[in-house]
């Protein structure tokens, strides 16, 4: 039987929308909290409550750029897809930064929707470590028989060495 890693669906409809740093950074009480994430802006008011990290690290970060502080948390891909339902617009063009690292919640959550656990991807990935295990494995054989035959070899060169 096979899983299905499914991401929420986008609740709003995607807007062309753009928005300046300045208009984003008007909205940062508990009761109207959007984020920048990576040139996109969340509007993250209904997800506060029930954040796993809890609603005061929102709240720290409403109304500003919070793609570091989201980075130093070392949030996982299906965090970073859990943003896209709340995804209203993007910064405008000329207000643009740059990253080190951008994962762009929307872009990921539109290419993979829904991901069977049989697809070629996963079944790719199963078997690299099902490959990495043989290969421990064979090479923990390999050196006990490399063992035992090197003593096998000592010991017939010694039963050479004092027969007469």
């Amino acid at each position: 039987m096979s899983s299905i890693t499914t991401v929420p669906s986008i609740s709003k409809k995607v807007s062309p929308r753009f928005y300046t740093p300045a208009e984003v950074k008007k909205h940062d009480t508990p009761e109207d909290l959007w984020m920048i994430f990576y040139n996109k802006v969340y509007d993250v008011t209904s997800f506060a409550a029930d954040h796993p990290g809890g609603v005061e690290v929102l709240f720290d970060c409403g109304g500003v750029d919070a793609s570091e502080a989201f980075e130093d948390v070392a949030h996982s891909d299906d965090a970073v897809n859990m943003l896209a339902p709340y995804f209203i617009g993007d910064v405008v063009p000329e207000e643009h930064r740059k990253y080190a690292n951008e994962r762009n919640p929307v872009t990921q959550y539109m290419k993979s929707k829904v991901i069977p656990s049989s697809s070629p991807r996963r079944k790719r990935n199963n078997k690299k470590k099902v490959d990495k295990v043989f290969v421990e494995k064979l090479t923990v054989v390999l050196l006990v028989f490399l063992a035992v035959l090197s003593f096998a070899f000592y010991v017939s060169l010694q039963k050479f060495k004092w027969s007469p």
